[in-house]
């Protein structure tokens, strides 16, 4: 996020104050509903949100939680006519994510040149961090760390190669 509360993601820019997101400069309609979507996809590109996390508090009553697949519906729709298309992605069974590798603007790992090993890692740590998020048990926190742990480990050892 920049200075004046601007959050971009690649090609993909969320303007909070002004209630705007544009893709490659062009402005993308969005309801307020849909907006709030992007905004918190966007301000945590990667992590994954439940419906219940993204339908928030609303004061209106008919803002539920089942309703979010058909906002994430159209937001899709739209950012995709304006070259966006895939940038949100649904984890079957958990929620949503902005994919910043999809969002215009952002290589890929595979197109920057990096190893994959480390691309493995790296997904390695980020299924850890939401299986932290949401297990319960001590015996299921605990085989998260040793789970992050060795993603670490394979981590550093692709850097220092």
């Amino acid at each position: 996020m920049s200075a004046v509360g601007t959050i971009c993601v690649g090609d993909l820019e969320v303007r909070p104050r002004e209630h705007t997101v544009l893709v490659n400069g062009s402005d993308v309609p969005l309801s307020s509903r849909e907006f709030d979507i992007v905004r918190m996809l966007a301000e945590h590109p990667g992590w994954v949100f439940s419906a219940s996390q993204l339908s928030g508090d609303s004061e209106e009553g008919d803002y539920s939680p089942e309703s979010v697949s058909v906002l994430v519906s159209r937001l899709r729709h739209k950012l995709a006519a304006e070259g966006a298309p895939d940038v949100v992605e649904t984890v079957r069974g958990v929620g949503y994510r902005l994919h910043p590798a999809r969002a215009p603007g952002v290589e890929s790992p595979e197109s920057a040149g990096v190893s994959r090993e480390l691309r493995d890692a790296f997904w390695q740590l980020q299924e850890a961090v939401i299986e932290v998020e949401h297990s319960g048990s001590v015996e299921q926190q605990r085989a998260v760390v040793e789970l992050l742990e060795r993603a670490r480990r394979a981590a550093f050892a692709s850097l220092a190669e």
